[in-house]
């Protein structure tokens, strides 16, 4: 799996869609979609800026990248995998902020 799928991975698990994040990012979608794509290769600074706004440790995208670990059952690193990524689906998403809205 490549850096980009795996950062759609984990955007599309936690439920945002690219227009949004783009938009929080202060990105354009276009290019946050070159980015899911693996046809643009984003720097270490916005990698750190998209995981904080994911809520996830950098480290989350390259976990799928590189050689298996040396005696490592390579079945059971993809089973790790998949459950890690279910796991994040299951942490409670941040409260959206209402705007517009007055408190009484």
């Amino acid at each position: 799996m490549t850096l980009g799928n795996s950062i759609k991975i984990i955007r599309t698990a936690r439920d945002i869609s690219q227009r949004d994040l783009a938009r929080d990012l202060k990105i354009s979608a276009n290019y946050l979609s070159l980015i899911e794509s693996d046809k643009r290769e984003p720097s270490l600074s916005f990698l750190k800026k998209l995981a904080k706004e994911l809520k996830v440790p950098m480290k989350m995208f390259f976990m799928w990248e590189g050689e298996p670990v040396a005696g490592a059952n390579t079945k059971d690193l993809d089973q790790l995998r998949e459950l890690i990524v279910r796991m994040e689906t299951l942490m409670p998403k941040p409260k959206e902020k209402v705007r517009g809205r007055k408190s009484a």
